[in-house]
């Protein structure tokens, strides 16, 4: 009986395609429906992720100055605040690569940067084929992720480790974009003031 389970094909992949190129204001659709709202208080400090139909609290995130950063999840573990750090474990992984472990139902899963996918989870267990992965087809096309079958408990955990992630990616190819400009200009100056 078992074997006959394995030739059912899984369901399709669901895609939750971004209103906006933003990790703190946007709204995910699911097949032109919007499923979830990801709305970042004015001063920055407090992201939630709500069920669109519902307004229904899935995930906050609390970015705090001085303190960790807190995730909420109040339909996970009693709603208890853990600290952001301590949900999403940065570990190295054996090739030397870094990635964030989440626990999740279906156990430990990592989520890292991926060559194809920019940034790509995988469960503990297959680190070859991902569970859920961004998808861009080219940089006119919105942003999309994608969750495959057996995912579908834990689609707020996965929204949140992505919007973590990709936030603080962004943020770090930023400061690094000015870095960058500022030697170039530095480096000019010297150029001038050599002549």
């Amino acid at each position: 009986m078992d074997s006959q389970l394995t030739l059912v094909d899984p369901s399709p992949p669901v895609c939750l395609t971004f209103s906006a190129n933003s990790m703190i204001n946007a709204i995910l659709y699911r097949d032109g429906r919007p499923v979830y709202t990801i709305s970042t208080e004015l001063l920055g400090s407090t992201t939630e992720i709500k069920a669109s139909a519902t307004s229904e609290l899935l995930a906050r995130i609390t970015r705090k100055e001085l303190l960790p950063d807190i995730v909420t999840f109040p339909n996970v573990d009693g709603g208890k605040d853990m600290r952001l750090s301590k949900w999403m474990r940065r570990c190295k992984l054996p090739d030397g690569s870094h990635a964030h472990v989440i626990e999740t139902e279906v156990g430990n899963c990592l989520l890292r940067k991926h060559r194809t996918h920019r940034l790509a989870l995988f469960t503990e267990y297959d680190l070859e084929s991902p569970v859920a992965h961004w998808e861009r087809p080219d940089e006119s096309s919105p942003l999309s992720l994608i969750l495959y079958s057996g995912t579908e408990n834990f689609h707020p955990q996965i929204i949140t480790a992505f919007t973590v992630q990709e936030l603080k990616m962004r943020m770090a190819e930023k400061a690094d974009i000015v870095a960058l400009s500022r030697a170039t200009a530095q480096s000019r100056g010297l150029r001038r003031g050599n002549m």
